[in-house]
C-alpha cells in the first residue's frame, strides 16, 4: 500500500513537473531575446518558490489534498498558456503563476512521499523525486514536438489531460497529506530552526549553490546545442538527456543511502560530476553529439546524486514539520538560486576563446564544487 501511494504521488509529480520546462524550449523556439528570458525566468522562479516554506507551513496545519490538485491545476493551465504570446509581459504572468502553482504542489508532495515511506525515507523521497525529475526531462521535447505540429497558438491544449486526471484525484483519490500530531505552531516552528540553525542553514546552501547550477542548464542546455549548430530534434532533447540521468541519480543515491552515508552521497555528488561536465562542453564544442550527451548524461547523474538525500536529511532533523522543511530547501532555496540563469546569461561569451553559453556554464560549474565544503561540516546526525 505504501508503495503504491508513492507511485501513485509519483505520477501527479510527472504531470506538473512536465509542464515546467515549456519556457525554455519556447524562448528558442520563438526566437526570444536571451537576457529577457533569463530575467523572466529569474523573477518568477524568485517569487514562486519564496512562498514554498509558507505554503509548507500550512499544508502541515491543513492537511488534506487541496495543495497537491490546486498546485496541479494551476501549473498546467497556466504553462500551457505560454504559446498564444510573444509579449514579454504576459510570457511573465504565465510563468510565475505556472511557478506558484509548482510551489502549491512541491512541499505538500514531498511530506506525503516521506511519510509513506517511513521505513525507508531515503528510498520513497527518491522515487518520488525520479518520477517527477522524468516529467520534467520530456517537457521540452513534449512542447516542441507538439508545437512543431500543431503550432504554438495550440499549446493550451497540453493542459486538457492533466485538467481532468486533478479532477479525477480530488473525487477518488485517498493520497493526501496526513499527520498523527498536530504540527507546531509558528512559536514552536521558531524554537526548531532555532535549535537546528547550523545544519538547516548548511543543507539551504547546498541546495542553493546546486540550484543555481542546475537552473543555468534547465534554461539555456537547449540554447547552448542551438548555438553549437544542432538541429532542433537534438536542442530540443539536451535537457531530456540531462533530466533522465538526473532522475536515475536520485533513485540510484536513495537506495545506497541504506550501505553509504548520505553526508559522503552528498559530498560525491558535488564534486564528482566537474569532470564529466568539461568532457560534455569540449564535445559540444566539436560537434560531437554522442559523446556529448554521454557526458552531460553523467554529470547529471552524479550531481542529483544528492538531491533527494539533502531534503530527507532535513526531514530527519524535524520530523515534526517536513512539509515545512521542504518548503526551506526546496522553494526558499530554489528561490535563493534563481539567480542563476540571470548571472549565466549575462556571462554569455565572457571568455572569448571560448565563447557563447559555454562561458556562462563554466562561471555557473564553480558553485556546485563550492557547496561541497559547506558538505563537509554537515553534523552526523543527518545521517539517521
Amino acid at each position: 500500500m505504501e508503495k503504491r501511494k508513492v507511485l501513485s504521488l509519483g505520477i501527479l509529480h510527472f504531470l506538473l513537473d512536465s509542464y515546467m520546462g515549456f519556457f525554455a524550449i519556447y524562448l528558442v523556439i520563438a526566437q526570444l531575446d536571451p537576457r529577457k528570458s533569463a530575467l523572466i525566468i529569474t523573477v518568477t522562479t524568485f517569487a514562486g518558490n519564496i512562498l514554498q516554506p509558507f505554503l509548507g507551513y500550512a499544508a502541515d496545519r491543513i492537511q488534506g489534498k487541496l495543495p497537491l490538485f490546486f498546485g496541479i491545476l494551476i501549473a498546467s493551465i497556466s504553462m500551457s498558456m505560454i504559446g498564444l504570446t510573444v509579449n514579454y509581459f504576459l510570457l511573465f504572468v504565465f510563468v510565475l503563476v505556472g511557478h506558484l502553482g509548482s510551489s502549491l504542489f512541491h512541499p505538500a508532495g514531498a511530506h506525503v512521499s516521506s511519510t509513506a515511506g517511513h521505513a525507508n525515507r531515503d528510498a520513497s523521497f527518491g522515487i518520488f523525486s525520479t518520477i517527477g525529475t522524468i516529467g520534467f526531462a520530456f517537457s521540452q521535447p513534449l512542447f516542441s514536438a507538439f508545437t512543431s505540429k500543431f503550432g504554438t497558438h495550440n499549446s493550451y491544449i497540453l493542459s486538457f489531460p492533466t485538467i481532468l486526471i486533478a479532477v479525477l484525484y480530488l473525487c477518488y483519490s485517498n493520497i493526501e497529506i496526513e499527520g498523527h500530531t498536530d504540527s507546531p505552531h509558528f512559536r514552536e516552528f521558531r524554537k526548531v530552526l532555532a535549535r537546528n540553525f547550523i545544519p538547516i542553514s548548511l543543507l539551504f546552501l547546498i541546495m542553493v549553490f546546486r540550484s543555481a547550477f542546475v537552473y543555468s542548464i534547465f534554461s539555456f542546455v537547449a540554447k547552448t546545442f542551438e548555438e553549437w549548430g544542432f538541429s532542433r530534434p537534438v536542442y530540443s532533447s539536451a535537457n531530456t538527456v540531462f533530466m533522465i540521468s538526473s532522475a536515475m541519480g536520485i533513485l540510484t543515491a536513495g537506495y545506497l543511502a541504506i550501505r553509504i552515508k548520505p553526508r559522503k552521497l552528498v559530498v560525491i555528488s558535488l564534486f564528482g560530476f566537474f569532470p564529466f561536465f568539461l568532457l560534455f562542453l569540449h564535445f559540444g564544442n566539436i560537434y560531437k553529439l554522442i559523446p556529448a550527451f554521454i557526458f552531460l548524461a553523467l554529470s547529471g547523474f552524479v550531481l542529483h546524486g544528492g538531491y533527494g538525500i539533502n531534503i530527507v536529511m532535513g526531514h530527519r532533523i524535524a520530523p515534526e514539520m517536513m512539509s515545512t522543511i521542504s518548503g526551506i530547501l526546496m522553494g526558499f532555496a530554489w528561490a535563493t538560486a534563481s539567480f542563476g540563469p540571470t548571472l549565466c546569461a549575462f556571462t554569455h561569451g565572457m571568455f572569448p576563446k571560448i565563447g557563447g553559453f559555454t562561458s556562462g556554464f563554466l562561471v555557473m560549474s564553480i558553485f556546485p564544487l563550492v557547496a561541497t565544503l559547506f558538505s563537509l561540516f554537515l553534523p552526523k546526525e543527518v545521517d539517521g
